[in-house]
């Protein structure tokens, strides 16, 4: 479905491959949605829908991001199809194996990676290149937006290089 409309939209399928206890993941998708200053995530599960956990994370950037979140949150809403998977309630790793993306997933979550035209694995995100990190007890780590819209933008060059389809469809 995900393929499908990214073909009729124009646009790269966007994968976040992570898992609902995963903050990081949450703080991926808060991000390119253009969220800012505040990320609270409450964990539940459906054996236990009830949130047992939440957690809130405080952004303390150098500088007013507002501009930054904007222009990420409109590239990835005029670029990408994004799909979310969790690797525990999805059977991600179908999806993974399906897409050729197996073989590229570390140890670490959340993977964040884009499909070419034909549905195969383009493109990952590298995470230490666009994370930022503290290395004090304020030990927050989100993303430094603008390193992200680079990065993202390379991914999705990518897709559209790789992808067969891309060039039949004229994308």
């Amino acid at each position: 479905m995900a393929m499908a409309k990214a073909v009729a939209e124009h646009k790269t399928v966007l994968v976040s491959y992570g898992a609902e206890w995963c903050i990081w993941c949450h703080v991926f998708d808060a991000y390119i949605h253009g969220e800012t200053d505040k990320f609270t995530y409450r964990f539940g599960s459906p054996s236990q829908p009830v949130p047992s956990h939440t957690a809130t994370l405080y952004e303390r950037p150098p500088s007013d991001i507002s501009k930054s979140a904007e222009r990420l949150n409109a590239y990835v809403a005029d670029n990408f199809v994004v799909l979310h998977i969790d690797q525990q309630y999805a059977n991600g790793m179908d999806v993974l194996d399906l897409t050729d993306a197996a073989k590229h997933l570390g140890p670490g979550i959340p993977f964040i990676f884009t499909l070419d035209g034909d549905g195969k694995f383009a493109a990952e995100l590298v995470h230490d290149t666009v994370e930022m990190r503290r290395d004090s007890a304020d030990w927050y780590r989100g993303y430094e937006r603008d390193r992200l819209l680079t990065s993202l933008t390379a991914m999705r060059n990518k897709a559209q290089v790789a992808s067969p389809l891309a060039a039949r469809v004229g994308q």
